[in-house]
């Protein structure tokens, strides 16, 4: 997942249980150009507001943070990854941990001050982007890891279903490939399953 946040107006939601203080934040957000889409008291209804609202980051700032809100967090990173950033009194390091598991991507050991709130957030911003391009390269490289020994284990069966040499075995997954307009590692997956059972049958 891609993303670029140059440009635009970032939409942002606040999940705050002191009204006064998310009041003097929504206002701080506002004067420094971002669009306030959602304010929530609890997380209990952070995954329907997210569905809802598609916020480009998340503030949250709550009195007495659980590790169900940290499961909340965790859903969401895994749907939709958005940058979180969570203020806390919480100063435990394994919570701080788990929050970061979950997909926090700054967290502050203090409350949410609205005169520091756009700075926090560009760092926040920052940390994200990194992360999610760290994160995308890792999975390319699992990607490739995984197609190529799908290759390999195509290449082999060829070789000894039909006798043929490594290099002919590479020449025939490359003619199909064309011939059928499919990506190599399709070609090579549907090899690998036509010949493994092949081989099954005829040696029960």
């Amino acid at each position: 997942m891609e993303t670029n946040f140059a440009g635009k107006s970032l939409r942002v939601m606040l999940v705050d249980d002191d009204a006064i203080r998310s009041s003097s934040v929504e206002e701080a957000l506002i004067a420094s150009g971002f669009e306030v889409v959602s304010i929530i008291a609890t997380t209990s209804a952070l995954l329907y507001q997210m569905e809802q609202h598609r916020p480009d980051v998340v503030l949250i700032d709550l009195q007495f943070p659980g590790r169900d809100i940290l499961e909340s967090l965790a859903v969401v990173n895994d749907q939709n990854p958005t940058p979180m950033i969570m203020f806390s009194q919480q100063s435990d390091p394994a919570y701080i941990g788990q929050a970061f598991k979950a997909g926090v991507s700054t967290y502050i050991t203090e409350g949410v001050r609205a005169e520091k709130v756009k700075p926090i957030i560009d760092v926040a911003l920052a940390q994200f982007e990194s992360f999610q391009s760290l994160r995308n390269e890792l999975n390319s490289a699992r990607t490739e890891l995984q197609d190529s020994k799908v290759l390999a284990h195509a290449k082999s069966l060829l070789i000894q279903q039909k006798k043929i040499s490594e290099s002919e075995a590479h020449a025939l997954l490359h003619r199909l490939s064309m011939e059928n307009n499919l990506k190599l590692v399709e070609v090579a997956t549907t090899i690998v399953a036509t010949l493994s059972k092949a081989s099954q049958k005829s040696n029960p």
